[in-house]
């Protein structure tokens, strides 16, 4: 049993190989409905912009939001969105089903809790396939799963152990689809002490599934100090609890019930733009408050 586990450890690696081999420049895209309202020949150009300005990435937040993306005509433009992002040379990171309700759900009791995460899975399994299919296994570099991990609910013991066992089962079935690094994403907002944070984030780590943290900036919900305390507990190169760094260039005006955001000017954008994070993945948050996206950020 030994012997074959690690036979099994070795193809595993062997399969990773390619999508393991060097840290990402990525964007995030975040589909909204809206977005089908623009013109489709404008878009190649677009994702052609992104691969010239650096980014090797593109990460979709995610195929379905609800019911939005879930009709045929909807799936489709998304599909062609994304084989034209792969088609200008950028890898594509594939995000699952979104449920729009996920923050008030996710306050459930344990047991609950536990069920409903298990639909989720069903839920990304199903979208996994269904993409892999439609794309080619070689067109997905790896899956997004798009919750994000919050330092306040995930506080308890007993939360977080379902947390954990709901990544590993993801990262199982999504195994079995196509054997790529799985993601989420993770933030911050002084609910827990650094230290406790960073153990959040390699808890996240040991169950297979890679964290990418959220810098904060945009949100505003820390001060930049104090969310560089929080950032050097989770970057540590030599302990690598976080897989990378989620900069943030928005600035949010709303509420996080209806989060609205303005882009930054020329030169904060500029110089946000410029950031790396010091081990790991590089991403950025979100394509359209990048300056020359300005069409996609109509209101």
């Amino acid at each position: 049993m030994v012997r074959r586990a690690r036979r099994w450890c070795l193809v595993a690696a062997l399969l990773l190989a390619p999508w393991l081999a060097q840290a990402t420049t990525a964007v995030f895209y975040q589909p909204q409905t809206r977005d089908r309202e623009l013109a489709v020949a404008q878009w190649p150009g677009w994702f052609a912009q992104l691969r010239a300005r650096g980014f090797d990435t593109l990460v979709v937040q995610w195929t379905q939001y609800g019911d939005a993306f879930a009709d045929p005509a909807g799936h489709a433009w998304l599909l062609q969105r994304v084989r034209e992002a792969r088609a200008a040379g950028l890898r594509i990171v594939l995000g699952l089903h979104s449920d729009p309700a996920f923050f008030q759900r996710q306050e459930m009791p344990a047991t609950a809790l536990d069920d409903y995460l298990r639909t989720l899975a069903r839920q990304d399994a199903e979208a996994a396939r269904r993409w892999s299919g439609e794309l080619g296994e070689d067109a997905i570099a790896g899956w997004y799963l798009p919750m994000e991990i919050d330092d306040r609910r995930w506080r308890e013991p007993e939360a977080r152990e379902v947390l954990r066992d709901y990544l590993a089962l993801e990262r199982r079935q999504l195994d079995r689809v196509a054997a790529r690094p799985v993601y989420v994403s993770t933030f911050f907002a002084g609910h827990m002490a650094p230290a406790a944070y960073a153990q959040l984030v390699a808890d996240v780590r040991d169950s297979g599934v890679r964290a990418w943290v959220q810098d904060g900036a945009g949100t505003g919900r820390l001060s930049r100090g104090e969310s560089a305390v929080y950032l050097a507990a989770v970057l540590s190169c030599d302990q690598k609890a976080a897989a990378g760094v989620v900069y943030e260039v928005f600035r949010q005006t709303g509420s996080d019930a209806a989060f609205k955001a303005e882009s930054l000017d020329g030169r904060e954008a500029d110089a946000a733009l410029l950031q790396r994070a010091p081990c790991g993945d590089t991403a950025f948050f979100e394509l359209r408050y990048l300056p020359e996206m300005q069409a996609l950020r109509r209101e």
